[in-house]
């Protein structure tokens, strides 16, 4: 699944960059040589670093958005 439609990054994508041990929103864009563009994907890929940290990859994407509402 998509995590970044800006840049066409995959959720695969992201944990990889986790997995690498990035540990921050600005690291993971370091690590894939981007930087975000529209801004609506850093809850998601926060989400993911949080949920990686606490030893769980089973972070649902759009969990920022779901939270909010």
């Amino acid at each position: 699944m998509y995590v970044c439609l800006c840049h066409g990054l995959t959720e695969r994508d992201v944990r990889g960059a986790i997995d690498q041990g990035c540990r921050s929103v600005a690291s993971v864009y370091r690590h894939l040589a981007d930087k975000p563009q529209c801004g609506k994907c850093v809850g998601d890929v926060r989400c993911m670093i949080r949920a990686a940290c606490n030893g769980s990859h089973a972070v649902p994407l759009g969990a920022v958005a779901q939270a909010e509402a």
